[in-house]
């Protein structure tokens, strides 16, 4: 009986590992990561180097999903990880902020405020 309870349980802890890991995957692969297959392929490769920024991204932003109240509200705004990434990438490119508090909070509630477009 014990044997059996045992194999149980590992098998219980071997599907929690795989559905974890397989989340992950599939938030690298078509949440805005945009990470392929073959980012991991060669250690001498620009392609494993690019692979270990998006992990290092990915980890820094599962970070803020559980600390950072800021992040935490423009992710409850957005649909999905793909738009908001796709939002901030956007303003970036038009606006400079100081803080990234800033720019969270632009994205979260955009009519608060006033950002004054030059003209040329």
């Amino acid at each position: 009986m014990e044997v059996f309870v045992l194999s149980f349980k590992l098998a219980k802890a071997g599907r929690c590992r795989w559905k974890i890991e397989n989340e992950c995957f599939n938030t690298l692969k078509n949440q805005g990561y945009n990470i392929n297959h073959n980012y991991g392929h060669g250690k001498e490769n620009l392609s494993f180097n690019v692979y270990l920024l998006i992990l290092l991204a990915f980890y820094f932003h599962q970070i803020f999903e559980l600390t950072d109240t800021a992040y935490q509200a423009c992710r409850k705004r957005n649909r999905s990880k793909q738009h908001m990434w796709e939002q901030l990438r956007s303003i970036i490119k038009i606006v400079i902020f100081k803080t990234w508090e800033e720019l969270l909070a632009l994205v979260t509630d955009p009519d608060a405020f006033d950002i004054p477009i030059k003209k040329s």
